[in-house]
This record gives C-alpha cells, structure tokens and sequence, in this order.
C-alpha cells in the first residue's frame, strides 16, 4: 500500500485499526502509526484547509488569494444568514468555513469521502460552527432524494471535474435547487486556445487527466452545454484565469516563491522532494512505493504548469446559472 493510499483511508478503517494501519510488502509486515489528526496534518500542511488553485492579485499571499477566490462565489450567490447552500464536493470544508463566516448562510457539505467529512465535522466543533453547518457523505451523481428543491443556492470548486459526465452532477444539482436557485462553479476547462490536433497540447491535457484522476476533461464550451442541457439558464460566465496588469498566474503556487513552504512546490523543492522520498524508502521509514507516487504526483504538477504556461486549460471557468422558476 502506498502512502498516498494510506491518506485516502475512510474513517470506518482507521477506527478499525485504533490508528495502526497495517499493510504488507514482499511477505514482510510493518505497521504505520497514524492518528487521524496526523492524517490530515499532512495534506493540511501542504494546501491548507482549501483544496483548489485561485486567481491572485500582485501582492497577495497564497492565503489571501484562496479566501477571496472562496469570497468571490458568496457575492455572486447573494448569501445571507436566511439561505440554505449546498457545497457540491466539500473536501474538509475550508471553503465552506470560509463562506459561512463571510454570509452567514447555513451550508450542507457533500462528500463521498467518510474522512473528510469527520475532519469537518471536527473543524465545525473547534469553530463553533455547528449550527451553521451539516455534513453528509454521498455520491454527487446520486444524491439523496430527501435533498429534493432544499436549497436556495449550490456552488462547486474545482471539484465536479471528476464526475464522469457534467450532466450527471449538473442534473443533480438542479434537482435539488428550489425554483429560482442559483448555482455558482470553478470547473476544470480546456479552453478556446486548445487544439485538438496539436499533439504537444494532447500530451498535456492527457497528463492532467492521468494526474488527477479525471476521466476526460470537457472543453468550456462542453462545460456551458451540459448545464443548459440539464435545464439551467447562463447568467453569466468568466475564464478567471486570464491575467490583467494586476494580477498573477494561478499556477505560480506550483512554480513557488521564496519561503521555505513556496520552494518545496517549485520544480527544484519538488525534485529534493522526491529525492529524500527515495532515501526514506531505501531505509523502509517511507511505504513501499513512495517513491513512484512521488514521481507521478510532480510529473502531474508539471503537466498542470505547462497546460496554465500554454493558455490551453484553466481551473477556474467561472459560471454562475439560474434554475427556472417555473420547471
């Protein structure tokens, strides 16, 4: 078992084992002592509370820019303390805490993952959140039925890229949306400037899709599609990812900055990385097959580079829809 398989453990599994997972390599049998809190730490390190890129303006700190990129969807939304959301592919919640606290607005997070939405749960408690937030585990291509018309609003970031088709997802959560309900979505893209025959935009769409478990990336014009077909109507929509004089790339945070935390995530930090990695395994302190999940994860970073650098994909298609009012 690899350690990236180990973070993706669900909760009932953990609990099974009282923090001890247990794998085995070649007949020989080690144990990784793990606390959920030490599970999480990790990825929390490394991406913060918020798993997604965001627009930033010269100036901004990493931090800054993923608030307001979070920020930027509860204004499009009109949220209030009066509305009910739905955060479509919730992850730990950061967003979703960010949102509460800036709109007052009660939010359902749905995941399908049974840790994530512990660690939510978890991070509700210590805020003082709870009232204002409710969690289920679920499929987005399949929710509940109890869910019917429930919400005055739904957003998605960068999350619904992984359903195998728009449509499914999208449909869901028109179903839910009361008449009038707004939804609001970051969605992975490729974009106008993608050719389809230019084998060296071939090979970078596809080492995106290979790196982040994508079944197919859509085109925008796809994205935009599939929400009509399902019975939404445009309000508006905006690739965020097109820079002005203010504002810098999205995919910097892969390229990094000078602190300690932005050179790790540069191209020279990742390959040190993937180095010590090495060494770890060698010495049997990191899993078996550490280092080939460190090798596929930077070759993803680099596919992502290459496809922001190239102008042919962007993880911040904004689109903003309306449910009509009468259906």
């Amino acid at each position: 078992m690899s350690s990236s398989e180990v973070d993706h453990l669900d909760t009932e599994s953990i609990k099974e084992h009282h923090g001890e997972i247990i794998y085995d390599a070649n007949g020989f049998v080690k144990k990784i002592y793990r606390k959920d809190s030490q599970l999480n730490r990790r990825i929390v390190d490394r991406w913060g509370e918020s798993f997604h890129f965001a627009r930033a303006f010269k100036g901004d700190t990493f931090e800054q820019s993923i608030k307001r990129h979070e920020q930027y969807l509860a204004v499009k939304l009109g949220l209030n303390e009066k509305q009910k959301t739905l955060d479509v592919g919730c992850g730990v919640g950061g967003p979703l805490r960010e949102i509460v606290r800036l709109s007052g607005a009660h939010i359902t997070g749905l995941n399908n993952n049974g840790y994530q939405i512990e660690r939510c749960k978890a991070y509700a408690r210590r805020l003082g959140l709870e009232s204002k937030s409710d969690y289920i585990k679920g499929d987005f291509t399949a929710m509940p039925r109890e869910l019917d018309g429930k919400f005055d609003s739904a957003y998605a970031i960068e999350a619904t890229v992984h359903s195998p088709k728009l449509e499914m997802v999208y449909g869901e959560v028109f179903r839910v949306l009361k008449p009038g309900g707004l939804f609001a979505t970051y969605e992975w893209v490729t974009t106008p400037n993608y050719d389809e025959n230019n084998l060296e935009h071939k090979r970078i769409i596809h080492g995106i899709e290979e790196g982040n478990s994508i079944p197919s990336l859509s085109s925008y014009k796809q994205a935009l599609d599939a929400a009509k077909r399902v019975g939404f109507e445009l309000i508006e929509h905006e690739d965020l990812s097109i820079l002005s004089e203010c504002h810098e790339p999205w995919y910097k945070t892969l390229k990094g900055g000078f602190s300690f935390k932005g050179f790790r995530m540069t191209r020279i930090g990742r390959w040190a990385t993937h180095k010590f990695v090495y060494i770890l395994e060698c010495l049997r302190i990191a899993a078996p097959g550490s280092t080939d999940v460190s090798c596929f994860l930077n070759k993803t970073a680099d596919a992502l580079v290459e496809g922001g650098e190239t102008g042919i994909f962007t993880p911040m298609f904004f689109m903003l829809f309306r449910k009509p009012t009468t259906v």
